[in-house]
């Protein structure tokens, strides 16, 4: 508290002369100069700043927003192509004989052995157009996840309702029973 009183009766007594007093006057006119000039430089710029960020900020929002239309307009053109190609494989008139032929030829292609098989026509649900077709395999486990994956190159719609996996003995084969879902054409047409 000391200094700083001695420091106002320092300032007190150096006002006393003349010129003194005007080297103060000049310097506080200076210093509000000063901060009007960087005032009316610094709050257009600070506009200006606010302003690019704000249309920054927008231009970001109309690219996230034609990116997600994209987005949203590439999901429906898939599932429009995916809608088509399922009514298509749907529509397909596939028997049983025919059905175990393309599914026995696939298994061939792929490595797998078909070793027993039988079908289920799932009339325990009225209006049920299902055909189950229970499928025992045997063959490496590349070449069941390969027939898997191929399932839906067949022309009908054929689904893995599902799937029993175990080891067959050496040389890393599998047998596998699998319970696959199609539909029958003459039943679907009738619902």
């Amino acid at each position: 508290m000391m200094q700083f009183a001695e420091a106002m009766a320092m300032l007190r007594y150096s006002l006393r002369a003349r010129m003194a007093r005007f080297a103060m006057y000049a310097m506080v006119a200076a210093a509000a100069i000063w901060l009007a000039v960087a005032a009316i430089w610094w709050l257009p710029a600070q506009r200006e700043h606010a302003r690019l960020e704000r249309d920054i900020a927008a231009r970001r929002a109309m690219i996230v927003d034609a990116a997600r239309a994209a987005q949203v307009a590439d999901a429906e053109r898939k599932a429009q192509a995916g809608l088509a190609l399922f009514e298509k494989k749907l529509a397909a008139h596939a028997g049983q004989a025919q059905l175990i032929r393309d599914v026995a030829r696939l298994a061939a292609q792929r490595g797998m052995r078909v070793v027993s098989q039988s079908f289920d026509d799932g009339r325990s649900q009225p209006g049920d157009g299902a055909l189950y077709l229970n499928l025992g395999l045997t063959g490496s486990y590349p070449a069941l996840r390969r027939l898997l994956a191929d399932f839906s190159g067949l022309p009908v719609w054929l689904e893995v309702v599902e799937a029993h996996i175990e080891r067959g003995g050496e040389g890393g084969q599998v047998r596998a029973q699998l319970r696959l879902l199609t539909y029958r054409t003459d039943r679907v047409a009738a619902q």
